[in-house]
C-alpha cells in the first residue's frame, strides 16, 4: 500500500498528470515498470497493490486513469480486480486496464477482455510493447485527466 506521505504527494500532483495504479506482487517488475516510465514527466503512480484486496481497496478510495494489472498476485489474483472494476464499468471515469501476465494464456485473455480489459500482454515476450502501451495510453488520457 501507499504511505501516507506517497497519497499526499499523488494528490498533490499537477491536474494534466495520469493516475497510474500498479497492481503486481514482484517487487522487481514493479521497479521495473516505474523505471521504464519515470521519463514522463505526465506518469505519476499513484499507488502499488500486491494483493487483490490492497488493489481494490486502493480502486475504492481514488481514482486512476489506468490500472496496469498482473493475473498472479500475493494474495488473490488479478481477475478480482479485473471483475471489481467491470462491475464499476457505468462509471464514467472506469481507468484503462492493462494487463502485463507471465500467464498469458489464450483462455486468460478471455476472461481479461470479457471483464473490459484494453490491453492483454505477455511480461516475458512484449514487456517493450507493454511500456510503449502504457505510454500511448497516458498521452491520450493526458488532456482527460481527473482531479
Amino acid at each position: 500500500m501507499m504511505s501516507e506521505a506517497g497519497t499526499t504527494i499523488a494528490a498533490e500532483v499537477a491536474t494534466d498528470r495520469v493516475r497510474v495504479m500498479l497492481i503486481e506482487d514482484s517487487e522487481v517488475i514493479r521497479e521495473a515498470l516505474i523505471d521504464a516510465l519515470a521519463g514522463i514527466e505526465y506518469i505519476v503512480f499513484a499507488a502499488t497493490a500486491a494483493t487483490a484486496e490492497e488493489a481494490v481497496a486502493q480502486l475504492q478510495g481514488q481514482h486512476f486513469d489506468l490500472v496496469v494489472v498482473d493475473l498472479e498476485l500475493r494474495v488473490g489474483t488479478g481477475f478480482e480486480v479485473l471483475r471489481y472494476l467491470a462491475q464499476t464499468g457505468a462509471d464514467p471515469c472506469v481507468p484503462v486496464r492493462v494487463v502485463l501476465t507471465n500467464h498469458a494464456f489464450p483462455i486468460y485473455e478471455q476472461r481479461a477482455r470479457a471483464l473490459g480489459v484494453d490491453h492483454f500482454f505477455d511480461k516475458s515476450l512484449h514487456f517493450e510493447e507493454a511500456i510503449q502501451t502504457i505510454e500511448n495510453e497516458a498521452a491520450r488520457l493526458r488532456p482527460h485527466a481527473h482531479y
